[in-house]
């Protein structure tokens, strides 16, 4: 094994695509290697915990506390979001550039929506792994194909590739040479059995499963009430501006002999939830690793990460999903037998109260749960992704 290389991530700030890297690079620093993590201020404190070198830049993606985000129509998502990691490129580039010209890694780690770090191996020739926290395309199956959705761009504007091709180029790349870059290996951050049509996904592609570990820069978390239920709510940390859902939840528990745990993110003022009894926390985050140790539901907006906590956890979910690829997981996970969704157009207080209950009782749920459970924990996790990353060093 290789000892003291330096090695470069470089990640879409966002905390579902930043937390299950954390572990990976804490592993690697164990081993002796010099991490330099590329991220947003909001995520410093949580990269510096694993012994990272924290490399901090400005992101254009609006911020957690942004309450001007809005979710864009389903059929026009996917355009808005490589859109969206274009423009990020376009702002991150030219910081990440000079730097890692400077300090030169021998390898990149780069999220499959960082465009940044893909061009930063393209200009100092380096190797490179990819790794992603959604589930992977290929010519047998995408998230598009499966949902149906036409990716078409926006009035006027060229196709997303000729905009990325007109960006490259003016950086001095040829995109050609961008279009054929091929990283060494890809980390799936997730579990064989969520990927459809994994059987077709080649020996390239490496399924770590949940990539967790301790979380220094949060507080801990036990129950108020040993004895009683704990349902904990987290719609994540983006399009989770949700006021009304919130009021729905607070009064389907209060009173009912449940902990309602209640994460509400940046975008929502607790105060717009109005009077909460003392059986209802409520908070922009929560160390969701702890509720989930406790908790008999998780109603979540099936982000990967959270499914796979869940299913780390033993708890089954309900899923009121966000996006197409939360759709998508919140379907594996229904189809795996470990989650029900919700249906948000008739959601009422009672209903959501009476769907916890349900699946809190149902022993086939809860078996199907155990059977993951079993099988997530067999998986290769944060030591596997960095088996992947010493091999690609080599």
């Amino acid at each position: 094994m290789a000892v003291g290389r330096h090695i470069a991530f470089v990640n879409a700030p966002t905390v579902g695509e930043v937390y299950p890297t954390l572990p990976i690079v804490a592993e690697l620093v164990r081993r002796g290697h010099r991490v330099s993590y590329a991220t947003v201020e909001a995520r410093a404190e949580a990269v510096a915990a694993t012994g990272a070198r924290v490399v901090a830049y400005t992101s254009s993606l609006p911020g957690e506390s942004d309450r001007g985000l809005t979710r864009p129509d389903r059929a026009d998502y996917i355009t808005a979001v490589r859109e969206g990691f274009l423009g990020e490129a376009r702002a991150t580039f030219p910081q990440l550039a000079p730097y890692f010209r400077d300090d030169r890694p021998e390898l990149v780690v780069y999220g499959m929506q960082s465009l940044a770090g893909r061009l930063v191996a393209l200009r100092e020739g380096l190797p490179a792994v990819q790794f992603q926290s959604f589930l992977a395309a290929n010519e047998h199956w995408s998230i598009a194909r499966h949902l149906g959705l036409t990716v078409t761009p926006r009035p006027g504007l060229p196709d997303h590739q000729a905009q990325l091709d007109g960006y490259v180029a003016g950086e001095g790349f040829d995109p050609e040479a961008v279009r054929a870059f091929q990283p060494v290996a890809q980390l799936l951050l997730y579990p064989r059995f969520m990927q459809y049509r994994a059987e077709t996904f080649g020996p390239d592609r490496h399924f770590t499963g949940p990539c967790t570990g301790p979380r220094p820069f949060q507080e801990r978390w036990s129950p108020a009430e040993p004895n009683r239920p704990v349902v904990l709510v987290s719609l994540g940390t983006v399009y989770n501006r949700l006021p009304g859902f919130y009021r729905t939840c607070v009064e389907a528990f209060t009173g009912s002999g449940w902990q309602l745990v209640l994460a509400v993110g940046e975008r929502t003022d607790p105060a717009e939830l109005g009077p909460v009894p003392g059986d209802v926390t409520v908070a922009a985050s929560v160390p969701q690793l702890d509720v989930l140790a406790h908790a008999a539901v998780f109603v979540t907006h099936a982000g990967m990460g959270g499914i796979q906590e869940a299913i780390r956890a033993g708890v089954p979910m309900l899923t009121l999903a966000q996006t197409p690829e939360q759709e998508v997981n919140a379907q594996r996970a229904a189809e795996l037998g470990a989650a029900v969704p919700l249906d948000p157009a008739s959601l009422t207080a009672a209903g959501l109260r009476s769907a916890v209950e349900r699946l809190a009782a149902d022993r086939g749920v809860r078996e199907a749960v155990a059977g993951l459970q079993a099988e997530i924990l067999t998986c290769g996790g944060a030591p596997l992704a960095a088996d992947v990353v010493e091999s690609a060093l080599a």
